[in-house]
């Protein structure tokens, strides 16, 4: 009897491991980025390179001043966020972790000048046929669903590439349209990746998601294999199999020369695990930057840019975020000196003004959204973004 508990304890544990191991897998197996990078816009894109060099040396004299305390411009680029929902309302990105996914976006881009914020009211598109979408039918997504000037980001539950897999999310940067599935735009590195394509920026293993890339490991031909980026290193293309659970590049595939490869598991950019992946390289911020600077007139400017003091001020904090009981409190170590504020919505509208008293400010009378906190004193100016 005691053998036969033994043996069904057994197959119950070993039925958990089973069972764990494929939730894990499933967790770290995320499905990848359906983008393709089309010999057309790598064409196109190298016939603006000159066009667009003046904006390169503009990010590296920002960031040089920054360095230095100095006045930076932010550009404050507006998104569309619809919604795909069952028919009957249910199912759906909540708004708290579309409103975090925004956030996570803006603590990633602030190094490339970039702010993003939602263009009016959240579009919800309550349709059964729209939740399992297919990549190629935009057409049947966008035809009612779209604004001009803004970067379109539709939410969807489940997408599926043209081959039936299914897919984290793709970027159609010629129609402002990213498609996201909801579950992916929550994982700090997925939407990030994709707004990487939308600023002109390619996978770091290349163009082609199928064959290895002509990137020598030596740089030599960086700036014209792979992706274009020499402070990149050349990648065999990442994946779940080839970087372990501690973001170590586990394979020994060799370059044309046979030099074996050392890539940057830790890309946003390339197709490491998700969990791994956390940030852009500074070539990868300046070619956003100088695109975004190519194209800035097709958002719109509906808030203007926005001179921000690095300094004394830049410390701040404001909590909780988001609000609750209508409060938002300071901290900074400026809290004893006089500073001045302003809320204000994202079309620029002042909503309230004055001067901090006791470390908070009282925005009981807000509606719930997004709004613009600026913190200014005698010496220097910060802007914070905070939700209600």
């Amino acid at each position: 009897m005691r053998l036969l508990s033994l043996k069904f304890k057994l197959l119950l544990f070993s039925v958990f491991l089973s069972h764990s191991s494929h939730l894990l897998s499933q967790n770290e197996l995320e499905p990848s980025c359906a983008t393709t990078t089309s010999k057309e816009f790598i064409d196109y894109y190298n016939s603006i390179k000159d066009q667009i060099n003046g904006f390169d040396k503009d990010f590296s004299q920002k960031k040089s001043s920054k360095t230095k305390g100095s006045k930076n411009t932010l550009n404050y680029i507006p998104i569309k966020a619809h919604i795909v929902r069952l028919s009957n309302g249910s199912s759906g990105l909540n708004e708290a972790n579309l409103n975090d996914a925004i956030a996570n976006l803006n603590d990633i881009y602030s190094s490339a000048f970039m702010n993003f914020y939602l263009y009016e009211e959240i579009n919800f598109i309550d349709n059964d046929q729209l939740c399992h979408f297919k990549k190629g039918n935009e057409k049947s997504l966008i035809e009612a669903n779209y604004v001009p000037n803004a970067i379109n980001i539709y939410f969807i539950d489940y997408i599926e590439n043209l081959s039936g897999d299914s897919v984290c999310g793709y970027t159609e940067e010629k129609n402002n349209v990213i498609v996201m599935k909801s579950s992916c735009s929550i994982n700090d590195s997925s939407l990030a990746h994709e707004m990487g394509h939308f600023f002109s920026l390619i996978h770091t293993h290349g163009a082609s998601n199928t064959k290895q890339t002509t990137e020598f490991v030596d740089g030599s031909n960086c700036d014209t294999d792979g992706d274009g980026i020499c402070d990149t290193p050349a990648d065999p293309t990442l994946s779940y199999d080839n970087v372990d659970s501690s973001c170590n590049y586990k394979g020994n595939e060799t370059d044309a020369h046979g030099d074996v490869f050392n890539p940057d598991t830790d890309n946003i950019m390339s197709y490491s695990r998700k969990s791994c992946r956390s940030h852009f390289s500074e070539e990868q911020f300046s070619r956003m930057y100088s695109y975004y600077k190519f194209i800035a007139d097709r958002f719109a400017n509906d808030y203007s840019d926005i001179d921000v003091q690095i300094d004394k001020l830049s410390d701040a904090k404001i909590y909780p975020n988001p609000v609750s009981n209508g409060k938002i409190f300071i901290k900074t170590a400026l809290i004893e000196s006089a500073i001045h504020f302003q809320v204000t919505n994202f079309q620029g509208q002042m909503l309230s003004k004055g001067i901090i008293s006791n470390g908070e400010i009282d925005v009981n009378h807000l509606a719930s959204g997004s709004y613009l906190l600026m913190l200014e004193n005698d010496d220097s100016k910060v802007i914070k973004k905070f939700i209600k």
